[in-house]
C-alpha cells in the first residue's frame, strides 16, 4: 500500500439550502485531511449554489461542479467522472458525517486490509425532533473477513446487506475501469449499481461504526413513492434475477447474492402496498412471476415473508403486510 490515500467525497447537490452546511461542515471537520470534496450542483433553484462556490473560494479542496438537473444518479456519475481520490464516498447533501475520525478509520482500515470496499453503518435523524437513533444492524461479525464471496454470504445471513451509496467507500479505478455508474433510466438505482459493484470487487470489508446521519424529513425523494418506484424495482428484480442465476460466478456468492435479491423481493413486497397508484395492479403478473426468488432467503424476514407467501400467496401476503405496515 502506498504511504497516502486520496479520498473523494462526492456530494449530489439539489435544493437543500436549509441542510447543506451541516452536512459540508461535517466533511471538513475530519481529523484526516487529505480529501477532496466534489460538490455536484444539479441545477438547483434555491440558494444551494451560492453557497457551494462560497466553500470552494474558502477552501481549496472543495471542487464544485454546476451542471443541469438531470437528477441523482447523473449528479453522482459526474462527480466520480471528475473525482480524482484513490477511494470514493458517496454523502447525500441533507445529510451528514457523525463522527470526526470516519476518514482517518477507512483510511486505517484500508491501509489493513487493501479493500475494494469499506462498509460502515448509519444512523437515522429525525429533522423534527433533532434525535439520532441507534443504528439497527451490527457489523461486528464482519471486522476481520476479506473474502468477497464470504462477506457477502455473512452479510446476507445476518441481514446486513445494504445497498445505499453512501454506507461505503470504494477504490475508484474499480468501478471505472468496469464502469461501474448508476443508471440514469433508474429511480430505485442504488440496488443495482451495487450488485455491478461487488461483482468486481475482491475484497470486501467492514468497520461496526455508524458514521452517516441519514436524514427523515417531509418532501425528500424517498419520503413519497410513486407507481415509477415500484416499476423500476420490479424490473431490477427481474434483470438481476436473470443475470445471477445465468453467470459463471462462483455458487457462494451467486447463493449470497441470490439472498440478498429475496430480502429486495421483500422490500418490493412493501414497496407495492405502499404505492396508492391502482395501476400498479397491472404488475402483479410481473411480481409474482419472480417470487421464486423467496425460495434463497436467508434472513429472518424474508424467510418469513416466504412461508406465508407460500401458504396464502401474493395477495395474502400483501393483505398481511398491509395490516403490519398500519399498525407500525
Amino acid at each position: 500500500m502506498k504511504e497516502d490515500i486520496k479520498v473523494s467525497i462526492v456530494v449530489p447537490v439539489y435544493n437543500v439550502e436549509k441542510y447543506l452546511k451541516e452536512c459540508v461542515d461535517s466533511i471538513l471537520q475530519q481529523t484526516f485531511k487529505d480529501f477532496e470534496v466534489v460538490l455536484v450542483n444539479d441545477g438547483s433553484k434555491d440558494g444551494s449554489p451560492a453557497i457551494c462556490d462560497d466553500y470552494a473560494k474558502k477552501d481549496s479542496r472543495v471542487k464544485v461542479i454546476h451542471k443541469e438537473n438531470g437528477g441523482q444518479s447523473t449528479a453522482r456519475n459526474t462527480g466520480l467522472e471528475n473525482a480524482v481520490g484513490d477511494y470514493i464516498i458517496y454523502l447525500d447533501s441533507d445529510d451528514f458525517i457523525t463522527s470526526e475520525t470516519f476518514f482517518e478509520d477507512i483510511y486505517n482500515k484500508i491501509q489493513e486490509t487493501n479493500s475494494d470496499i469499506v462498509l460502515y453503518k448509519y444512523s437515522k435523524f429525525f429533522d423534527d425532533t433533532k434525535t439520532l437513533d441507534k443504528c439497527t444492524f451490527t457489523l461486528d461479525f464482519a471486522e476481520n473477513i476479506t473474502d468477497s464471496d464470504e462477506m457477502l454470504e455473512t452479510l446476507v445471513k445476518k441481514d446486513a446487506y445494504y445497498g445505499m451509496a453512501w454506507v461505503k467507500a470504494f477504490r475508484r479505478t474499480m468501478a471505472v475501469e468496469n464502469g461501474v455508474v448508476f443508471d440514469t433510466n433508474l429511480v430505485c438505482e442504488d440496488m443495482d449499481w451495487y450488485f455491478n459493484l461487488v461483482l468486481c470487487a475482491e475484497k470486501i470489508t467492514a468497520i461496526d461504526k455508524s458514521y452517516i446521519a441519514y436524514r427523515q424529513r417531509e418532501g425528500s425523494v424517498t419520503s413519497t413513492l410513486k407507481l415509477r418506484n415500484l416499476t423500476d424495482y420490479i424490473f431490477t428484480m427481474e434483470k438481476w434475477n436473470e443475470k445471477i442465476k445465468s453467470s459463471d460466478m462462483s455458487e457462494k456468492k451467486k447463493n449470497a447474492l441470490m439472498g440478498a435479491l429475496a430480502k429486495y423481493y421483500s422490500n418490493m413486497l412493501i414497496t407495492y402496498i405502499r404505492v396508492k397508484d391502482p395501476e400498479k395492479k397491472k404488475h402483479i403478473k410481473r411480481i409474482k412471476a419472480i417470487s421464486d426468488i423467496l425460495d434463497y432467503s436467508q434472513s429472518s424476514r424474508p424467510q418469513q415473508i416466504r412461508k406465508v407467501y407460500k401458504l396464502v400467496g401474493f395477495a395474502g401476503v400483501t393483505a398481511m403486510l398491509t395490516v403490519l405496515d398500519k399498525i407500525k
